[in-house]
């Protein structure tokens, strides 16, 4: 299957999605959007698929929405709007949601929507020479794309105010010591550090740690009672997958732990 903005592969049980305008910065368009929703639906009901990796070709991970076209759209730029954010949503949402764990390889410059996307992710690492930017305001627009869902959860409401407000460019370093992202490496390292921790997420009880990441998410707005029944369904659920099963019965029997997924 081919697509226009992005390039999707599959390797064994790891898929990678590549935004790959690098001409454009990687800015997102309808055809990203779209195809960006395409493929994460792929990804969330593939259960074979037990991780995911988000990158970019080029210089940038991605500027955001592509500003030139919304500059062409002139008075029908609501209705742009509209129809970009009604699939690049249910992309993130999907994303957000689905069991495999998403991890984002982050080269260069994340901005605007291309930061939102991030946010979104389970595990965002990044090369030293990356910096991070909310940018919307700074052309008279609010955030999308998920940014004042996770980035207050993230970083904390001050923080989040100040990145969406001032446009403030954060460093990698700055980033990680925000909890913006994961991690920074050296450039030459990014790749091989995503594709370890792919490997190591790829081979994990995957059912559970979609769970895990609902939890936390849910946990910002139930209150404890409700946190804590939760808890319960979760746990209990887990105990009728074949990796837990599995796993409790290994431990019993003192063998290696092998999760499939299930």
């Amino acid at each position: 299957m081919s697509y226009q903005a992005i390039k999707f592969q599959r390797e064994g049980s790891i898929a990678r999605i590549t935004l790959a305008r690098p001409e454009a910065a990687n800015a997102l368009n309808f055809a990203m959007g779209e195809e960006l929703h395409e493929v994460a639906q792929i990804c969330a009901k593939d259960a074979g698929i037990r991780a995911v990796i988000l990158d970019a070709e080029g210089k940038l991970f991605c500027a955001g929405g592509d500003v030139m076209a919304f500059a062409e759209a002139g008075d029908a730029l609501p209705a742009t709007l509209r129809r970009l954010l009604d699939s690049f949503h249910p992309a993130v949402e999907t994303l957000s949601a689905m069991n495999a764990p998403v991890i984002a390889s982050v080269q260069g410059v994340a901005a605007g929507a291309g930061l939102s996307l991030l946010s979104s992710c389970s595990f965002v690492i990044a090369s030293a020479k990356a910096s991070f930017t909310m940018a919307y305001t700074g052309i008279g627009m609010t955030p999308d794309g998920s940014a004042t869902y996770y980035l207050p959860r993230q970083i904390g409401l001050r923080r989040a105010e100040e990145l969406m407000i001032t446009n403030r460019r954060l460093s990698a370093a700055e980033a990680v010591e925000w909890g913006l992202i994961n991690q920074y490496v050296a450039a030459d390292e990014l790749t091989s550090t995503v594709q370890s921790l792919a490997d190591k997420l790829a081979s994990g009880p995957t059912i559970a740690f979609g769970r895990t990441r609902q939890l936390l998410m849910d946990s910002f707005d139930n209150n404890f009672s409700q946190q804590l029944k939760a808890e319960e369904e979760g746990i209990v659920a887990m105990g009728s997958t074949r990796d837990g099963l599995g796993a409790i019965a290994a431990f019993k029997d003192k063998q290696a732990i092998e999760f499939k997924g299930e």
